[in-house]
């Protein structure tokens, strides 16, 4: 129970990492509060976690509207009076050659996994400003450190999100507000299985290519979520904890 009593907002809750952050987050004692634009994936996976026992909340959310996303902080803290974690996890992701991309493809892409991580940071960090402490993850990827082909709004985005994390970091250390990002590698969700399962992407290759020989779990970003949630990296702040089987490490596509 290493997040006991703790409110954490998850972002991006309804499938994927997200939903896997939210059902460890639960088994760890914290009060999830599930926010998405899929409310109704989001009070199914509510009334699983209120059902074995945990404490979950769905909320409505479209992170590039901001809005929208102080809506959900101001929410958060009225029912429960505090906001310990806030995991941004949403975002969307294209392949596109750079030269066919338009304006809108461009925008959109921008406007979730940056845009949206910022102003969620934003309005979370002010709040735990005001209660002097709270933790901030964003889920970046390896493309924020590495460049794929056809690739160009999510690896500027992702890029972007690692440096942002560095930055509210540093100001926000005196306030005992601590900023990291998880940065995945190739991780077996919905997204990933349906582009396998359509031969979109090749296991073999991806495998051949990861030092580790495998394709990453979703409890593996959890189990990493968990540890920068928790109090046993309370002296880790501006970090990028990159979970890729060493795709990184070995430094060439």
């Amino acid at each position: 129970m290493r997040l006991k009593d703790k409110i954490a907002v998850i972002t991006g809750a309804s499938k994927g990492i997200g939903k896997g952050i939210a059902q460890r987050f639960a088994r760890e004692g914290a009060t999830v509060v599930l926010a998405s634009r899929s409310l109704d994936l989001l009070s199914n996976l509510a009334d699983e976690i209120n059902g074995a026992g945990g404490r979950a909340l769905a909320l409505s959310l479209d992170v590039s509207k901001h809005e929208n996303v102080q809506q959900v902080v101001d929410t958060v803290v009225g029912e429960f009076g505090k906001l310990d974690i806030m995991v941004n996890n949403a975002g969307i992701s294209m392949t596109v050659p750079s030269k066919d991309i338009t304006p809108e493809q461009w925008r959109q892409a921008v406007e979730t996994d940056l845009f949206g991580v910022w102003y969620c940071c934003q309005s979370a960090g002010k709040q735990m400003i005001a209660q002097n402490g709270g933790c901030i993850i964003n889920i970046t990827s390896m493309n924020g450190q590495i460049a794929f082909p056809m690739r160009a709004p999510y690896c500027a985005s992702k890029a972007a999100g690692n440096m942002l994390t560095k930055v509210l970091a540093i100001e926000w250390a005196e306030h005992n507000v601590r900023v990291n990002s998880i940065a995945p590698g190739y991780i077996r969700t919905e997204l990933v299985q349906d582009l396998i399962d359509r031969g979109v992407l090749s296991v073999n290759a991806i495998e051949k290519r990861t030092p580790q020989g495998q394709i990453g779990k979703v409890d593996d970003i959890a189990g990493a979520a968990v540890y920068l949630a928790s109090d046993e990296s309370s002296f880790v702040t501006g970090s990028i904890l990159t979970v890729d089987g060493g795709w990184t490490a070995y430094g060439y596509m």
